[in-house]
């Protein structure tokens, strides 16, 4: 190869690159939009259906918030889906937190 030739293949991969990031990033944008038609349906005041709500949970790590980390994370999807849905995270979170601490009593382990 030459010069031209190794300059042409590494501008290749950087744009091959540039078109996944890219790609990523528009299905970023598109998930977000979702979920701003869920919330302005929710503002509405109709009814989110379980299909909506699956699929703003559908966002996060574990597609529930039953494994979303604290609110002291700050993860922007899980504040997106919560914004989404009207749900206070910090209330959320306490109230998994304390169901938890009862499952783990029920087996005997004290918190």
């Amino acid at each position: 190869m030459t010069g031209l030739d190794d300059a042409i293949e590494e501008y290749r991969g950087i744009m091959e690159k540039e078109i996944v990031s890219t790609q990523a990033t528009k299905k970023k944008l598109d998930q977000l939009i979702e979920l701003q038609t869920i919330k302005n349906k929710r503002l509405k005041g109709e009814k989110l259906t379980e299909e909506e709500i699956a699929r703003a949970l559908n966002l996060l790590c574990w597609n529930s918030f039953a494994g979303c980390c604290a609110p002291s994370k700050s993860c922007p999807w899980n504040s997106a889906v919560c914004d989404a849905l009207g749900i206070d995270y910090a209330e959320l979170y306490e109230t998994k937190r304390e169901a938890v601490e009862k499952h783990l009593k029920k087996l005997g382990i004290n918190v």
